[in-house]
């Protein structure tokens, strides 16, 4: 609220959001473990512990669900999509891959429901499919701090999908 003169002007603003749809509507009592990526679900949040998952795994009672990364990657909902082009690219393509496999398992270790999806080659462009907007987000941040060129931000109506373009011809 803001005031002009003797009145007060109240400000509303209408927000769109976009629920995901794979965010889990009712969480488990306990722990639980996710047996396709070996993710445990504990503290209301799911983490990669691998020690945990190993302990968990041999009890029965410990419920076994697909994480909502994993069930994404499964039905292939993409919320990111990182466009790479351009003659560098290809010329640095061992490299580059590298680089995007060691944020990828940083961002992991952070919140394993950032998973890639797919890696295509489209007519000269290669697209890499995320679960989460803000995994394309980083990935395309690392290439350009790495190796500067374009990057560019393209988000839909809601901000819960991002297309991130980039490109360096030499």
């Amino acid at each position: 609220m803001s005031k002009k003169g003797d009145k007060w002007i109240k400000h509303t603003h209408v927000f769109e959001t976009t629920e995901d749809p794979y965010a889990m509507k009712e969480a488990p009592a306990g722990e639980a473990i996710c047996p396709r990526c070996k993710a445990v679900f504990k503290d209301k949040r799911w983490v990669i512990d691998e020690e945990l998952y190993e302990e968990l795994k041999e009890i029965d009672t410990v419920p076994q669900l697909i994480c909502p990364g994993c069930k994404k990657a499964l039905e292939q909902y993409a919320m990111g999509y990182l466009y790479i082009s351009g003659g560098f690219w290809e010329s640095h393509k061992g490299d580059i891959m590298k680089l995007l496999n060691n944020e990828y398992e940083r961002a992991r270790n952070i919140n394993p429901l950032h998973q890639i999806i797919n890696i295509k080659d489209e007519d000269g462009v290669t697209v890499i499919e995320t679960t989460t907007d803000h995994l394309a987000q980083r990935l395309g941040r690392a290439l350009y701090r790495a190796y500067k060129g374009d990057l560019e931000f393209k988000w839909s109506k809601g901000d819960k999908l991002v297309r991130v373009y980039w490109h360096r011809d030499k």
